[in-house]
C-alpha cells in the first residue's frame, strides 16, 4: 500500500473512529482541510470506508502511527511493514514510506534541507516527481571527506533534485573540523555563508538518526575514531542527528565537537514545518529515544518492530497495535 493510501485510512480513523473533525485533523496532520476532505472522499470511493475502515493490516499499521504520534508529541509517524531485523531491509522500506511521505507533503516554495545517510540515500533513490514548483535541495550540514562513499550528500541532493527538478545549493567543506577557529573561518566564505543560511530556513528537513558504535556512517567515513566513540560514550552520548550529538535527554553532550561541526543548529530544526527523521533497527533504540526526547523530529519513519520497541519502553504496560 502507498503512503497516500495509508493516508487515506488514518485519517478514516481520526475522522469516524476518533471523531476528530476535518480542522482538527487537518491541524494534527499539518495538511489543508480540502486535502483531509479528498482523503475522506477517496477513502469512501475505494472501499476503504463502509461502515467501518475495512483494511485490517494497514488499519493495524495506522493504528500503531497513531499511537506513537500521541505517545511523542509527533506530528505524524510512519511506520514501514518490515518485521525483521536485517538493516539493509529496514533502511530500504522506511526510505520508501519517507518518500512516500515527502511526496505527499512537499510545497510550492520549500527550501528541503537533507543530512547525509544510508537511510536517506533509500529514500532519495525512491523518490518520484509530483509536479511541486520552486522547490530548494540543500545540505543541513557539511560534506564527506570520503568522495566514493555512496550516501555523499551531494549525491543526495543531486537525486532529490532530480525527482522534483529542483535547484540546489551545497555545503562545499567539510562537516567536522579541527578547531572552532577553522569553521569561523570556513563560515566567512561568502559561497559557504550564503549555502549555510539557505539551510538554516529549511521548511523540511530529511535526516537520518545515528548511534554511537563501529555501524554508525560517521565512524565508516573515518569522522569518528575508535578513541572519540569511547570519549561520546564516557559523555553518555546515544546518537547524532547531522553531526549533532547528544544524550538520552536529546541534549548535547561534547561542546568542542559541536563548535568545530558545520551543521545548522537545533533550533533549525525546531523551526521546520516538517523535521523528518528516518531510522528503524533495535539497535537504534536508544538514539531514537534521545531524539524522540530532546524534540529532534517531529515526524518519524521507522520500521514495524522498533515502533512497537518504543512504546513498550515508553510504557511497559502497553505494547502498541498488534498485528
Amino acid at each position: 500500500m502507498r503512503y497516500d493510501e495509508r493516508l487515506d485510512v488514518k485519517i478514516a480513523m481520526l475522522y469516524y473512529l476518533k471523531n476528530l473533525d476535518q480542522d482538527e485533523i487537518a491541524l494534527r496532520l499539518g495538511l489543508s482541510r480540502q486535502s483531509v476532505s479528498r482523503h475522506l472522499r477517496r477513502a469512501r470511493e475505494t472501499g476503504i470506508v463502509q461502515f467501518n475502515i475495512n483494511s485490517p493490516n494497514e488499519v493495524t499499521f495506522a493504528e500503531l502511527e497513531l499511537e506513537l504520534e500521541t505517545a511523542f508529541g509527533l506530528k505524524a509517524a510512519v511506520i514501514a511493514p518490515v518485521n525483521l531485523n536485517a538493516d539493509d531491509l529496514i533502511k530500504e522500506d522506511i526510505g520508501k514510506y519517507a518518500a512516500g511521505f515527502i511526496e505527499q507533503n512537499v510545497r510550492d516554495g520549500d527550501v528541503l534541507g537533507v543530512s547525509w545517510s544510508s537511510t536517506v540515500f533509500a529514500c532519495a533513490q525512491n523518490l518520484k516527481t509530483n509536479g511541486v514548483k520552486d522547490l530548494t535541495i540543500c545540505q543541513l550540514n557539511g560534506s564527506m571527506d570520503v568522495a566514493d562513499f555512496s550516501t555523499r550528500a551531494e549525491f543526495i541532493i543531486s537525486k532529490i533534485a532530480a525527482a522534483f527538478k529542483a535547484r540546489t545549493s551545497s555545503l562545499a567543506a567539510p562537516m567536522l573540523v579541527d578547531s572552532p577557529e577553522i569553521l569561523t573561518s570556513i563560515l566567512a566564505d561568502t559561497r559557504i555563508r550564503n549555502s549555510f543560511d539557505i539551510a538554516q530556513r529549511a521548511t523540511i528537513g530529511v535526516f537520518g538518526i545515528g548511534s554511537i558504535n563501529q555501524e554508525s556512517s560517521l565512524y565508516r567515513t573515518g569522522y569518528m575514531s575508535a578513541h572519540i566513540l569511547d570519549e561520546l560514550r564516557e559523555k553518555h552520548a546515544v546518537g547524532d542527528i547531522a553531526g549533532h550529538f547528544f544524550d538520552s535527554r536529546g541534549e548535547i553532550c561534547d561542546q568542542f565537537l559541536e563548535s568545530c561541526t558545520l551543521a545548522v543548529p537545533k533550533a533549525a530544526f525546531e523551526s521546520m514545518r516538517f523535521s523528518i527523521a528516518l531510522a528503524g533497527g533495535t539497535q537504534k533504540l536508544e538514539a531514537i529515544e534521545g531524539a524522540l526526547a530532546g524534540k529532534w523530529c517531529n515526524v518519524l519513519v521507522t520500521d514495524e518492530i522498533t515502533a512497537q520497541s518504543l512504546l513498550h519502553r515508553r510504557n511497559p504496560g502497553i505494547s502498541g497495535a498488534r498485528r
